[in-house]
């Protein structure tokens, strides 16, 4: 788990081999008290992560593009192998939650200072790129996605302030990782990232008001990503550029066919993927055939920058809808929704940041589309569900544990 946490910012061509290691051994060591009925419930993300796995390949029976259907499975496998594994997992062995998401933020607050020093070196080295631009978005995020690092910072931050997490290090450790993580989502540039930063402040200063000491911590944040938002807007030109274009993209109602900034180009995408919606609002265009059906509308409607670098639909509603129609689209609703109809998922703080820092993102990128996404998602899913941290000893599944 903690090669796969390290994986998943700083080395992708890693996570494929570190998430099998983890599932295989997950079986290894609790197979003697798997079984369905133990850890079955519609109330967790789990079986509808299952059910949509299972819809795409049911909608490999109305395509035509069989290589990229193939290849769409497997980038979505790890939707079916956590689904399937936390189901026949029973309540007993999910223990030491706190454990395994203080893993993740170290290991994404070790990503952030890993960037910070990659940038100082390229601007000590010599680059062609100015020095504020190297400490900003992708340039920044050098080994993953901006959108998707910013997220993945976001929801440890989350993990951090809401649950005990702080109070297991020392509290110069706990300054330090906090701070890491605020500034690795202020340099990501990536807006979702920002207004999730913007949501999770205040909820955590109101949630955490009584306890001093994370009082005094949330409101040094507030001050830092607001004077670091507002220095880096000052110091460089192209993070305005960033947020002037996508003020302009929102409020203007024509948008350039051959538009290439990331707001304006998702209007275009979503624009595609809405007209296939209606082309096939109920069988899609197939698990295979999503990719070139918006090919196709991208080169009918002239948008050579969107057919150049073959964009999906950039909102994994829209893209899910397109691909296999309004009930996989509910599917995939279910999966962020079921868990808040369960009390117990309901009055944890996390969960809820967990699965509306998902909805917000999914809402601008096709995030299960791609690997840094999907195992991100299906992995997290397993982690904050596993909801306590101390293990049941009366059951026949604790004395059984207890035996193997």
């Amino acid at each position: 788990m903690v090669g796969l946490s390290v994986a998943l910012s700083l080395s992708a061509n890693l996570v494929p081999l570190f998430l099998v290691l983890f599932l295989v051994g997950m079986v290894v060591r609790y197979r003697t008290v798997m079984g369905l009925s133990t850890g079955f419930s519609w109330q967790t993300p789990w079986p509808w992560m299952v059910l949509l796995f299972l819809w795409h390949m049911v909608g490999m029976a109305w395509t035509e593009d069989m290589d990229f259907g193939l290849f769409d499975l497997q980038i979505k496998a790890p939707l079916l192998a956590a689904g399937v594994l936390a189901l026949l997992m029973p309540t007993e062995v999910r223990i030491e939650r706190s454990s395994i998401l203080l893993m993740s933020a170290l290991a994404n607050a070790l990503a952030v200072l890993v960037c910070l020093i990659s940038a100082v070196l390229r601007i000590g080295i010599g680059t062609e790129f100015a020095p504020a631009q190297e400490v900003f978005s992708t340039r920044f995020s050098y080994f993953i996605h901006p959108s998707y690092f910013a997220m993945y910072l976001a929801i440890s931050l989350a993990a951090w302030l809401l649950t005990d997490l702080h109070a297991r290090v020392p509290l110069v450790w706990d300054r330090i990782v906090s701070v890491l993580l605020v500034l690795g989502i202020v340099l990501c540039g990536s807006k979702m990232g920002w207004i999730m930063l913007g949501l999770l402040l205040p909820a955590a200063l109101v949630l955490r008001w009584r306890d001093t000491v994370v009082r005094r911590h949330v409101l040094g944040m507030m001050l830092v990503s607001t004077l670091g938002l507002v220095a880096l807007l000052a110091g460089s030109s192209y993070a305005r550029e960033r947020v002037q274009e996508a003020l302009h993209a929102a409020v203007n109602d024509e948008v350039d066919a051959n538009a290439s900034t990331s707001s304006a180009v998702r209007r275009l995408t979503w624009s595609a993927a809405q007209e296939l919606i209606t082309e096939a609002p109920w069988t899609g265009t197939g698990t295979g055939d999503i990719k070139n059906e918006l090919m196709r509308l991208y080169r009918e409607r002239g948008q050579e920058w969107a057919l150049e670098h073959r964009l999906n639909a950039h909102s994994q509603f829209l893209q899910t809808a397109a691909c296999l129609g309004i009930g996989a689209l509910v599917a995939l609703v279910l999966m962020l929704l079921a868990p808040l109809f369960s009390r117990p998922h309901r009055r944890d703080p996390l969960v809820w940041v967990f699965l509306i820092g998902s909805a917000i993102n999914w809402s601008v990128e096709s995030m299960l589309e791609v690997q840094a996404g999907v195992v991100y998602f299906s992995v997290m899913a397993l982690w904050v569900f596993w909801t306590h941290d101390e293990p049941r000893t009366s059951s026949t599944t604790s004395k059984a544990l207890r035996a193997s």
